[in-house]
């Protein structure tokens, strides 16, 4: 491949830069949570789809805008005197973006601690974990709640996600009495996507046919074959879950009450992979900076 005389200047001008930046960007957003949220003694506490998702989707703006834009604006000019820079700021800020997700999603559960416990009392005993296994248990069936939500997604929110959620209690063992209010209730998800475009009553008619498809799996759902449970954190799914806790009980619920969603994959593969997929991620969107760098000249 044939370069021309200013191409590698021009590597040399943009890419380092753009390498400290996402790797810091990396580096700084996952000490900021780690040191606020997620210690032993967390400051406050926060939507965790806000950190996984929000927060990495606004975060670029600061190196790509302050740091990076300047000398884009310097490299990408068309070929009548114009800056064209929209291209290289859209693969900066979009690959940063994806290495915080996934940077978050890591950090989220590298410092999740799995705990084995013998039954559900025993978590009571223990400070809480993110993980749990546990060896024995029984799903009361016969008390149950759901709850529902709706998010619209895509451009121009084309796209509809319609999520339903059911709990029931957790108990040591298919005999145990129910003698007080159980604190510990095992989660169970269902969504599905579809066209916003629609008028309400299609969407209706969607919603109520997926609602009873839910309701005919939890039928004949397999509440024992995982491998272990997530406690989970402030965020979206446990807000809608608390809710069918609270339909459930008929009353409201606090943070007594712990939200148990069942992981079939092994807890121990669960960041199989990722560093190698935030380091994809970067190595692709230099790929797209050094290509966009060929198409323009001096």
């Amino acid at each position: 491949m044939r370069f021309d005389r200013y191409y590698l200047l021009k590597l040399k001008y943009l890419l380092p830069l753009y390498a400290i930046l996402a790797w810091g960007s990396v580096l700084v957003l996952g000490f900021l949570r780690w040191w606020l949220f997620l210690g032993k003694y967390p400051i406050v506490e926060m939507d965790e789809d806000i950190w996984q998702y929000w927060i990495p989707a606004f975060f670029p703006a600061v190196p790509v805008l302050v740091s990076l834009k300047p000398r884009f604006n310097r490299l990408y000019v068309g070929k009548n005197g114009k800056r064209r820079n929209e291209l290289p700021e859209a693969i900066a800020w979009l690959t940063i973006a994806l290495m915080l997700i996934f940077s978050q999603h890591y950090l989220t559960t590298s410092t999740g601690t799995l705990l084995e416990v013998e039954n559900v009392k025993a978590i009571g005993k223990q400070e809480r974990a993110r993980y749990y296994r546990i060896k024995s248990f029984a799903v009361h069936r016969p008390i149950g709640g759901v709850s529902y939500a709706f998010r619209k997604s895509g451009k121009f929110n084309a796209r509809l996600d319609m999520h339903i959620y059911f709990a029931h209690p957790i108990l040591t063992h298919k005999r145990q009495p129910i003698t007080m209010t159980p604190l510990y209730w095992y989660g169970v998800k269902f969504h599905k996507q579809i066209s916003n475009l629609g008028s309400n009553a299609t969407k209706q008619q969607k919603f109520e046919k997926f609602f009873h498809e839910c309701v005919a799996k939890m039928q004949n759902y397999d509440f024992y074959h995982i491998d272990h449970f997530e406690h989970k954190p402030a965020s979206f799914d446990r807000e809608n879950f608390r809710r069918a806790v609270g339909n459930a009980l008929q009353k409201r619920i606090n943070n007594d009450f712990m939200i148990l969603q069942p992981v079939s994959k092994s807890a121990e593969s669960r960041n199989a992979n990722m560093f190698a997929l935030i380091t994809g991620t970067f190595l692709i969107g230099s790929a797209g900076l050094a290509f966009t760098l060929k198409s323009r000249r001096r």
